[in-house]
């Protein structure tokens, strides 16, 4: 059974900003490390490298970012890989000089109306 993702509540005050956008280029790739392989299970969790991609922003949910921006982004390691033509809503952090894209899914977990939902709910403009 698949664990669902966490609740756009508990990720929403950490975004400064959420974007829908296509991935254009993946820019950095780290190493992949090996997953979790038991001959006894059909399926086995694993971890997807950490990129730096891409992002052409198509519209501006809310935050700093603007229409039609390229915008390099930081996908940590985590449950899911971007490739070029991935799209749909991001939600977007500053860690220090860097863009991080936060979720632990891809950008389809969350739809566009439940993200202007939450935001509006928070006051995020």
């Amino acid at each position: 059974m698949a664990i669902p993702p966490d609740p756009i509540e508990e990720i929403l005050p950490a975004a400064q900003g959420a974007v829908m956008a296509e991935v254009t280029r993946v820019l950095r790739e780290d190493a992949q490390k090996a997953g979790f392989v038991d001959p006894k299970v059909t399926s086995a969790p694993t971890v997807a490298a950490r990129q730096v991609v891409e992002l052409k922003v198509s519209s501006v949910l809310f935050g700093e970012w603007k229409e039609g921006a390229m915008v390099q982004a930081v996908k940590p390691a985590g449950a899911y890989a971007l490739r070029p033509g991935n799209k749909g809503p991001f939600l977007l952090t500053r860690v220090g000089e860097a863009v991080e894209i936060l979720g632990a899914y891809g950008p389809d977990t969350y739809r566009e109306p439940e993200i202007r939902q939450a935001a509006s709910k928070l006051g995020k403009k």
